[in-house]
């Protein structure tokens, strides 16, 4: 029955890894997103002493696992393909670990997601998200427009509002989250990260950090996705096999004592 114990315990920790890969397919599209990958490790092994035989070509003792493990869940933060989209609201960020800082209800979130939007608010105009959470500036309050703005550019002295009178009005660039430890950053839906160390650095967007009429596309690479997805299928397939083994010998064993 061990071998029946580590068998199971392999096909759980396998089916967190399936859920990893489809989760990766799923989003291969997604604007900014990030994939996952899962490594594995092994569960404390048991050691048993076999009776002495002095025919035996194998030692005495006998080392027994009892499956596998997920040791880690890593963040890749590779940089994605740019891809032009002549949309002036559209962003990319250009350097891996760095994001646009958003105001959401449960408070500051952080996205790779650049597509954004005007929103009407008190008079005036907000740049938002897709989901209509405020994105944030360098003075780290929301980015606020002048009612008339039909458009806005990015340069190196910041964001420029074009008016529908044809002047123009500076207003506070992105406020850009540097993180030094990516591997800390939680997930919490929506394509937004959660971060609750000190290290993270708040600075002020550059041209040379952000790209517009732009958007990054998601760093999952399809091909290498769908061969680890046949690969896990194939091992949860092998592991199911072994537990059926073991059960069919219990049985055996079962009926030996009757």
């Amino acid at each position: 029955m061990i071998s029946g114990y580590g068998s199971a315990a392999t096909l759980n920790q396998l089916q967190r890894k399936l859920e990893t890969l489809s989760n990766n397919i799923a989003n291969a599209h997604t604007v900014g997103f990030k994939g996952r990958s899962v490594s594995f490790s092994d569960v404390l092994s048991s050691e048993y002493t076999n009776q002495p035989n002095e025919s035996r070509s194998t030692p005495h003792g006998l080392r027994v696992g009892t499956g596998a493990r997920t040791s880690l869940t890593a963040l890749s933060m590779t940089q994605g393909s740019i891809q032009e989209t002549e949309r002036a609201l559209d962003f990319a960020l250009t350097e891996p670990n760095v994001f646009f800082t958003i105001a959401t209800s449960e408070g500051q979130r952080l996205t790779r997601d650049g597509t954004f939007y005007f929103s009407e608010t008190g008079g005036g105009l907000s740049l938002v998200t897709k989901n209509g959470d405020p994105v944030l500036g360098a003075n780290g309050q929301p980015i606020t427009l002048p009612q008339s703005t039909t458009s806005v550019r990015l340069e190196s002295t910041g964001l420029i509002a074009e008016l529908a009178d044809g002047t123009e009005q500076v207003i506070p660039t992105f406020g850009l989250t540097e993180i030094e430890r990516p591997q800390a950053l939680e997930a919490v839906g929506e394509n937004q990260f959660l971060y609750q160390l000190d290290d993270a650095a708040f600075l002020q967007a550059g041209d040379d950090q952000v790209m517009q009429k732009a958007l990054e596309q998601s760093n999952v690479d399809i091909s290498q996705e769908m061969t680890q997805l046949i690969a896990t299928q194939r091992q949860i397939q092998l592991q199911a096999r072994a537990f059926t083994f073991s059960d069919d010998m219990a049985g055996l064993v079962n009926n030996i004592r009757r």
